[in-house]
Order: C-alpha cells, then structure tokens, then sequence
C-alpha cells in the first residue's frame, strides 16, 4: 500500500519543481538572450525551422537547477529517497555533456562535440550508471518479470552479463530522447506523459520493489519540470531546451525504469522514444544498403511527418496521443499480471 504520508512530499516537491521551472524561465530567457546563447539550425532540416535561427538554448537548465536542489534536501527530509539524489546525479552528469555541446555549438563551432567525444562520454557515464546500479546500490538488481508479478533478482555472472546489455541501453535510449526534441514543445509533452506513466507505475509496485519512492518522486518532479518548460518552449519555442536538457531527461527516464526494475518500460512507456531513435538507425542502413534510398522523407520520424505537410502542432499532438496510448499499454503490462493475481 502507498504510504499516504508521502503524498504531501510529492506534491509539494513537484509543485516547487514546476514554480522554480517558470520562475527560471522568467528571468533566465532575457539574460541568455542578452548574452546571444542562440541554438544553431540544422541546414540539412526541415526549411520551415530555418525561421527558428536566433532561438536562444540552455533552457534544460531550468528545470535541471530545481531537480538538483531538491535532489540535495529530499532526502534530510526522507530517508527512503537517497537514491533519488543519485539518479539525479547521473542525470547532472548527463546534463554536463549536454551542457558541453551546447557551449560549443553556441561559442565554437555550430557542430557541437565531435561524434567520438560524445560517444566516449556518454559511453563513460553510462558505464558508470550501470556499474552503480548493479554493484553499488543499497539494494540488489531485480527485474519484474513482463507480462508476470515474478521479481527475479540479478546475481553472480547474471551481472556482468546485465552490464553488457544495460551500457548500450542507456547510451541509446538517452541519446534516442536527446534526438526527439527537433520540434517545439515535442520532447516536453512526451516526457510528462511518459513520467506520469512511470508515476503510476511505482505506486502500484511500491510494496513489492525497494526505490518505489523515490521513483514516484522523481517522475513527478520531471513531469512538473518538463510543464513547466512547456511554458516557454510550446509552439513557437520562446528558447530551446538544448542538449542540455534532453540528454539529461533521457537518463532520468531509463534510470527510472531501472530502478522500479522495469527497464522494457523503457521500450513501451518511452515507445516513442525509441522509435525516434531506430528510425534514424533505420534510415542509416536503408541508405547504405540500397546507394542513396531512404524509407522516410527526413530522420528523426517527426522530421518525415513535417515534410508530408504536418504543423509542429499537429505533429506534438499526434505524437502525444501515441505516447499517452503506450504510457497506459505499460501500465497495463505491469498491473494486468497483479490484478490478476499472476
């Protein structure tokens, strides 16, 4: 059962996320315009977002700022939600790199890092998430079996194995966050739907996995930030969210799934995640293997359904819908086995 004293924490916590988040973005948009922190173009895109030149990046930081605070006081105020602040600093660390890029693509060169430096950082930081969670953590690695209410716990050659599979997942599925955010108020919408999914989801399995609150906490506390940058960065953008912050909220996601000991959540819940991300792979094979066809007009998808004549707005809307629909296939797939005493 749910502790209903944790609710209150909850709330608030995600209430002061969602304040500090417009608060942030209220005063940080006029100084990093002032300081012309524009998010270079993509001339290999979609034409219309040529008008978007001159759109100022770094937003992640205003809602990445009050997920760190909180990070370093919720767990004075609660025991139970130390792991928390170490998922939120993984998430920091991601942000970091984002943060990185973005300060070269502005400052140096519009290219950002070069794909082997990212690729070595990112690699290292998701190396370093898996070997925490695996050997680090006050509880062991588990996973709740799909489609089943069976926790299996991962032990002895189980790990290094798990560690094989989860540092390429990671490096993907942030990544595969990191490139859906190419339309105004995308990345935003689809994040709040998935953390509220992964929400419901921790405070049905609370009695059975260790972390639960701290998941329901984290979810809510990015649902509430990613809000409230929709604030600002719903169509047209007012300021972009910059790699910044979709690397980090790309972490924050799968260590989540992670930590409930659902990591296939990743791939329903984040369904359109992943999509966005195997698209891309999908183009890049096709392209090679046939000399120069392609199966979509533009990669990432949402790129495809611009150029068929798609609005920005129809395409958040549409895409939201999806990953409402997929939010509520995971819920389902996690509870239907408990309802039904599986």
């Amino acid at each position: 059962m749910f502790p209903k004293d944790a609710i209150p924490l909850i709330i608030s916590s995600a209430l002061v996320v969602f304040v500090l988040t417009v608060l942030a973005g209220l005063i940080g948009i006029p100084l990093i315009k002032k300081r012309t922190a524009a998010q270079p173009i993509r001339h290999n895109g979609p034409q219309s977002h040529q008008a978007k030149t001159g759109t100022p990046t770094f937003g992640g930081l205003f809602f990445l700022l009050p997920l760190v605070s909180l990070a370093l006081i919720l767990p004075w105020i609660r025991k139970e939600l130390s792991q928390l602040s170490v998922m939120v600093l993984f998430v920091a660390v991601f942000g970091a790199i984002g943060l990185a890029d973005d300060f070269v693509k502005v400052n140096v060169s519009r290219k950002g890092l070069s794909v082997k430096q990212k690729t070595v950082l990112i690699g290292f930081a998701s190396l370093a998430a898996a070997v925490y969670f695996l050997w680090l953590a006050p509880h062991p690695p588990f996973i709740l079996m799909p489609f089943s209410a069976r926790l299996v716990e991962v032990t002895g050659a189980w790990k290094i194995l798990y560690l094989l599979v989860l540092v390429p997942f990671l490096f993907y599925m942030s990544n595969s966050v990191n490139i859906t955010d190419g339309v105004d108020g995308l990345l935003s919408s689809l994040m709040a739907i998935a953390s509220l999914g992964l929400m419901a989801v921790g405070i049905l399995l609370y009695s059975m996995i260790p972390g639960a609150l701290a998941v329901v906490t984290l979810a809510a506390s990015v649902a509430a930030g990613c809000l409230g940058f929709l604030v600002f960065n719903r169509y047209p953008a007012k300021i972009f969210m910059g790699d910044t912050g979709s690397q980090a909220l790309g972490i924050a996601f799968t260590l989540m799934t992670l930590m409930a000991g659902v990591p296939y959540l990743a791939l329903i819940t984040g369904f359109v995640f992943f999509f966005e991300g195997f698209s891309v792979v999908l183009q890049v094979i096709y392209f090679k293997s046939t000399g120069g066809k392609r199966i979509f007009k533009m990669s990432p998808i949402h790129h495809h359904f611009e150029l068929t004549g798609w609005s920005e707005t129809k395409v958040v809307f549409t895409f939201s819908l999806v990953g409402l629909l997929f939010a509520a296939l995971g819920f389902f797939a996690v509870s239907g086995p408990l309802w039904g005493g599986g």
